[in-house]
């Protein structure tokens, strides 16, 4: 059951003009917001390129004004449309943090294309699952990450019935001469072209057009061919992101060029505060909207964007002081504690006057206190809602900015509801959070469309309180039900990090008996810290019900992962399969 809106927000959401009733035409968008140029990718590409010519991308050793961004994009857009790539044509970017990766998604927009991006870390049964599903007419493979071809290939073979419907043309472009063999020559048979491309930045021409094995070239600063004059409309799609996948076969989330624009405005102009005379750091993968979100935010402010193809903390804090960063987006865990733990820390990131991280408020109030000179904001979001829905503010107080998720962005709405009903729960109530507005998808691949008047059940628990500040408490599956009494795991694992010698902590359902489920913790140690699997049950049982206490305690070094989340689903079922066997 999804609530009636109208009981809850009688003060209709400013929600700009109305979605088309219908499908645009490939490439086009169909509304009156055609005329807002800049609610598009490359329209803020190309706005700020003229307006901050002096700002740009860092890329590891890579570097290139907006202005050469924009050549490379318009040049990238030229050669794939050459190529054939239709308007409303899905293409695969199977692409690391570089310049190239980067163009490509400006690129995907000049075309009129929708930009899907790969994940890297998928399976290969998991990324042709997505090229499948999505429909991909094209898959670019950039040529600095000698891996992303081997997954391709990986990919095409594992389905044993040749290339998924579609599939036209595999495009390798980079900076390096390739030298490996046609990606699609063992799987894919006469459906596939396996082109790949010259971009000569000058003339735009290809005398190698049709060859296997041509040479490639990554433009510079000098003007690039235009691109088709097909560029997408601000209702158009610019991406389509698939989930992480670690309950089901992954689903692909539509997002417009206008949520895009919308939310990294948001975020970037209301919580970030950033100017043109911001850097802005960010190592999270392309793929991600954590990566995207970020990007497009400092591009609006007509600022500095930093990124590395690979993550290493002293190479990354010796990036951060040297390019003057003033803005952190760390966000990960994973990312966090590897800077902490660098004995540079605090001289290189004097610089930064704001980071943002996502975590239990005792592990913000502890990066907080290591790092007392940088303003620390936290978030809540997901794939769904555009990357970002709700953020704290840097002027808020300690309390709030660390121990909430702060409000939501301009133009969404959230709520808590019973999770069975569906029914809008009281302030302060905890049930599941519901979001809707301008910054949400436009639903899933293949199923329903959803509106920005639609709600997005989150399948996250939650509370809204009476200021309307959101409180995440975690995901709704991540109940342990002990005879009757829930349990939230977020709770359990925040208890944990207050030990000393808890560096990360997991805690799932195990199967019991008796109470049905009971609490597991899995845990990894600080290096050189040691503690005993009683020790931690009793600090827990200092601070929770003796039924929140876990019942077992496994000491982990190194955890299944997704992009950037533990995988639980593995740790129940290692649990599950040791408790069989003692059985």
């Amino acid at each position: 059951m999804t609530p009636d809106p109208t009981p809850l927000d009688p003060t209709p959401l400013d929600l700009g003009p109305e979605p088309s009733a219908g499908p645009a035409a490939p490439g086009r968008s169909s509304t009156a917001g055609d005329r807002d140029a800049t609610a598009t990718l490359p329209g803020m590409l190309r706005t700020t390129a003229a307006a901050h010519p002096g700002a740009g991308v860092v890329a590891g050793e890579q570097r290139s004004s907006w202005v050469g961004v924009l050549a490379g994009a318009e040049a990238l857009a030229a050669r794939l449309a050459d190529l054939g790539v239709p308007p409303g044509g899905r293409v695969a970017l199977l692409a690391g943090n570089t310049l190239t990766g980067i163009e490509l998604l400006f690129a995907c927009g000049l075309l009129g294309a929708v930009a899907v991006p790969v994940n890297t870390r998928f399976g290969a049964p998991e990324v042709r699952h997505l090229l499948a599903d999505s429909g991909a007419d094209t898959v670019v493979v950039t040529t600095e990450e000698p891996e992303h071809a081997t997954l391709l290939r990986a990919a095409l073979d594992s389905g044993g019935t040749g290339a998924p419907p579609g599939l036209r043309r595999i495009v390798r472009v980079g900076p390096e001469p390739v030298e490996q063999p046609a990606i699609g020559d063992s799987a894919i048979g006469d459906s596939v072209i396996a082109d790949s491309v010259r971009i000569d930045a000058v003339s735009g021409t290809d005398p190698h057009r049709g060859a296997d094995h041509a040479t490639e070239h990554r433009i510079g600063d000098e003007p690039g061919p235009r691109a088709p004059e097909r560029a997408a409309g601000p209702d158009d799609l610019a991406l389509l992101v698939y989930t992480s996948g670690t309950t089901a076969h992954p689903r692909g989330c539509g997002l417009t060029h206008r949520t895009l624009v919308r939310a990294a405005q948001a975020v970037g102009r209301e919580r970030f505060r950033c100017t043109a005379a911001d850097v802005l750091w960010d190592v999270l993968p392309l793929f991600h909207l954590s990566f995207v979100n970020p990007l497009l935010a400092i591009l609006d402010a007509g600022g500095t964007f930093v990124t590395e193809r690979r993550f290493d903390a002293g190479r990354a804090l010796a990036r951060i002081r040297d390019e003057g960063v003033t803005v952190a987006f760390t966000c990960f865990p994973t990312v966090m504690d590897a800077l902490l733990a660098h004995p540079d820390v605090d001289r290189d990131f004097a610089g930064v006057r704001l980071m943002l991280n996502v975590g239990p408020p005792e592990t913000l109030r502890a990066v907080q206190a290591r790092l007392p000179g940088t303003v620390q904001l936290t978030s809540y979001g997901s794939t769904e809602m555009a990357g970002i829905a709700v953020t704290t503010l840097p002027d808020d107080p300690e309390d709030l900015r660390l121990g909430t998720n702060g409000l939501p962005l301009p133009g969404i709405e959230v709520v808590a509801a019973d999770p069975d009903t569906g029914t809008p729960l009281p302030a302060g109530t905890t049930g599941e959070l519901l979001v809707r507005g301008t910054g949400t998808f436009t639903g899933y691949h293949g199923g329903a469309r959803h509106g920005p008047h639609d709600w997005f059940h989150s399948g996250d628990l939650g509370l809204v309180g009476p200021d309307g500040r959101v409180h995440y408490r975690g995901r709704l599956k991540d109940m342990v039900k002990v005879g009757g009494e829930n349990v939230a795991a977020l709770e359990v694992e925040a208890v944990l990090a207050t030990h000393p010698a808890v560096h990360t902590a997991a805690v799932v359902a195990a199967p019991d008996p008796r109470y049905t489920e009971v609490p597991a913790a899995f845990v990894e140690l600080r290096d050189g810290a040691g503690a005993t699997a009683d020790e931690l049950r009793e600090h827990c049982a200092a601070a929770l019900a003796g039924f929140k206490v876990p019942r077992h305690v496994r000491f982990v070094t190194d955890w299944p992962m997704s992009a950037t989340k533990i995988q639980k689903g593995p740790l129940r079922e290692r649990i599950t399969a040791e408790l069989e066997e003692l059985a």
